[in-house]
């Protein structure tokens, strides 16, 4: 269930499960990661149409959130998944996947949440943040199966791990196996590495 597997790690990144087992959130403040992404992949995976409502998070410019109730939907993402209702930052493992497509799918999902793409000079590195070491473990290791190493940092003063993907080989072979579901940060992607290959 390859867009399962995605909308998984989107929701494990970048949203939560309500407590009443029946509601799921993401927040993001990229508009257009949101219309053609995630509210396609909701669509697909249930049949309903969300829309996107504006919140003031007391950040930046505020972010936006879609909310879609399927209790079904709740289950799978709880049950396969290991999100957790509620808040989830520092208490969410790893999900119960078999094999790498499924998981490269949802490491994918959770890129375009947490995950950033920036640059060291000039060469490109690919980053995830979380309170989880155990989800970053996990994703290292995803990553590994990949032909893909890392590397894991604390940053103690936001009391979050960060997985760096930043020697110049391994984001070369991450840029040409794995797509970023998320149109900023892949065209970021494409951008750097163009210049740097």
């Amino acid at each position: 269930m390859p867009k399962m597997d995605l909308f998984a790690g989107i929701v494990g990144s970048d949203g939560h499960l309500s407590r009443d087992r029946s509601t799921i959130f993401v927040i993001n403040k990229d508009i257009q990661f949101l219309k053609e992404i995630v509210i396609p992949l909701v669509y697909t995976l249930t049949g309903k149409r969300v829309q996107p409502k504006f919140v003031n998070s007391g950040f930046s410019d505020g972010k936006y959130k879609i909310n879609v109730s399927s209790k079904a939907l709740w289950k799978t993402l709880n049950r396969r998944y290991n999100i957790p209702s509620g808040s989830k930052s520092s208490k969410i493992k790893p999900p119960a996947l078999s094999n790498l497509k499924e998981k490269t799918d949802f490491m994918r999902g959770w890129i375009s949440g947490d995950g950033s793409v920036t640059k060291d000079r000039t060469r490109p590195k690919i980053e995830i943040w979380s309170k989880s070491i155990y989800i970053l473990k996990w994703m290292k290791d995803v990553l590994k199966k990949n032909g893909i190493e890392s590397k894991i940092f604390e940053e103690r003063k936001k009391r979050e791990y960060i997985l760096r993907i930043g020697k110049k080989k391994d984001v070369y072979i991450f840029y040409k196996k794995i797509k970023i579901p998320h149109p900023a940060k892949q065209y970021k992607l494409n951008k750097l590495c163009s210049k740097a290959f």
